[in-house]
């Protein structure tokens, strides 16, 4: 298991909430797998994006904290469903409140997004001209 690189903080609940589902793919993994989605291939079509490692080191993650369940057969090849646990459940109601909202704001927010990314470009690219001129200098 990698080393942190900041320290373990667990002082409150949005804490607690960002240390269990920390991850760029958790969200849509515990959505997906309520949905029906429950074998790894079936999850990685799904998030084409993720790489299969990134997906088995989030859905052990997830398994870890108890908010997910694997379940293996024993039959060749072998085959591996996962599913929600009782405690992963309870925060299905939750991540779909979260999904409502980014659909009622999803013009602002996209457009907050692009704005910042084409901000934060800009300044890089003024950074690196600052940069090459103190070099020439």
């Amino acid at each position: 298991m990698r080393e942190r690189k900041t320290p373990l903080n667990l002082n409150c609940g949005l804490d607690l909430i960002g240390e269990v589902l920390y991850g760029k793919w958790k969200i849509r993994l515990l959505w997906f797998i309520n949905e029906g989605h429950k074998r790894p291939s079936e999850l990685q079509r799904k998030i084409p994006d993720a790489s299969r490692r990134v997906l088995n080191v989030q859905l052990n993650e997830l398994e870890a904290h108890d908010l997910i369940k694997k379940k293996v057969f024993a039959v060749v090849p072998p085959k591996v469903e996962y599913s929600l646990t009782p405690f992963g459940k309870t925060i299905i109601p939750i991540i779909g409140a979260l999904g409502k909202w980014g659909d009622e704001n999803e013009k602002k927010l996209r457009d907050l997004i692009l704005n910042s990314k084409i901000k934060l470009h800009a300044e890089n690219y003024n950074s690196i001209k600052q940069r090459k001129a103190i070099k020439h200098d």
